[in-house]
């Protein structure tokens, strides 16, 4: 026996014993006294309550009384199902069983890795690649402290070469999400098999679940792998149909997309306004402040004084206005009264 399986007959050992104290956690059941006592307590306040005619204290004591009350039955069933032998007891493996499937995990994956400190067991695959998308290499480790539990966090598939989905960095393959696969019809599969310790048939599952494209349920699917998120509307546009916004560079569909029909700019809707006088949109670099209402206008809206039609019409008849008050009040020339009067020569 070489130094590494001997490593590999420690640790089945070391997994087959941890099993068993997984198994023996019934042994140190307790009684549900803390729910008791606290029945206990909300009684005695009741009583005192009433005893003081606090009789709205005393119905809101035996509200909580009778929630105590109602949970206690289902606590006593829980212990009851903890005593009872686990129905899987039986079929759980042997330590020589765990240990011929470390050896063939040896066979399967090109790469096995475990700490027996963390408790963990880990195996890596070869690339995958799903209908042309490379999605890179996975690690499947599992958390071999609770296994009988078969609880769904004690594994997790982590890209080692992440190719994730450009709408979402947190979904590394169609069916792997924050390092959690979503198990489908293998579900009940998987926990069996964790359940009954047999750790050759858990990884093959799981790798084989990598291997494949369920269409009906991805994350991200593998049409929109590649594509990216719309700026405008969040939704996923592929590269081929993805537009770029030529302001600010971000990404939007066709739909979302806009032309400025002044510079031919593709803008988002970030980068676009509206013209205050004939209600078109426009890139913001061609669109223009009124000088006097600060409103925004397009060129064709603006005169040469940067001035908008109303404020140019409004300053217009300011000016009318005030020529007309200036007429009225200039002063009128007076001649002198000639009559009778003769020019006398010197």
């Amino acid at each position: 026996m070489t130094h590494h399986d001997q490593r590999l007959l420690r640790l089945a050992i070391a997994i087959d014993a941890q099993g068993k104290t997984e198994h023996g956690k019934a042994a140190r059941a307790e009684l549900p006294t803390a729910s008791w006592l606290q029945c206990e307590r909300t009684l005695r306040l009741m009583h005192r309550a009433h005893r003081r005619g606090w009789h709205l204290a005393a119905q809101w004591l035996a509200r909580d009384l009778r929630g105590s009350l109602l949970r206690l039955p289902g606590d006593l069933t829980a212990l009851a199902g903890e005593l009872e032998p686990h129905e899987c007891e039986t079929c759980l493996t042997s330590a020589r069983d765990i240990y011929a499937d470390l050896l063939a995990l040896r066979q399967e994956f090109d790469e096995v890795a475990f700490d027996r400190r963390r408790r963990t067991l880990s195996v890596t695959t070869e690339p995958i690649e799903l209908d042309g998308v490379y999605l890179g290499p996975f690690e499947i480790q599992l958390d071999w402290s609770d296994l009988t539990a078969g609880h769904p966090d004690n594994y997790r598939v982590a890209a080692l070469d992440a190719h994730s989905a450009a709408s979402n960095d947190s979904v590394t393959h169609p069916h792997v999400q924050d390092e959690a696969v979503c198990e489908g019809e293998a579900r009940q599969t998987i926990h069996s098999a964790l359940e009954q310790r047999r750790l050759l048939d858990f990884f093959v599952v799981v790798a084989n679940l990598l291997r494949t494209y369920n269409s009906d349920s991805p994350y991200v699917t593998l049409s929109d792998w590649c594509g990216a998120e719309c700026a405008d509307c969040g939704g996923t546009v592929s590269d081929e149909e993805r537009w770029t916004c030529d302001k600010c560079e971000s990404s939007v569909c066709g739909v979302c997309h806009q032309s400025c029909p002044d510079c031919d700019d593709v803008c988002c809707s970030e980068c676009v306004t509206t013209c205050t006088g004939c209600d078109e949109t426009r890139c913001r670099s061609c669109i223009s402040d009124c000088s006097v209402c600060q409103d925004v206008f397009c060129e064709g809206c603006l005169n040469e004084d940067e001035r908008c039609s109303n404020c140019h019409e409004k300053e217009n008849e300011a000016t009318e206005a005030c020529d007309s008050a200036a007429t009225c009040r200039a002063p009128v020339a007076v001649q002198p009264d000639c009559m009778g009067e003769v020019v006398v020569p010197a």
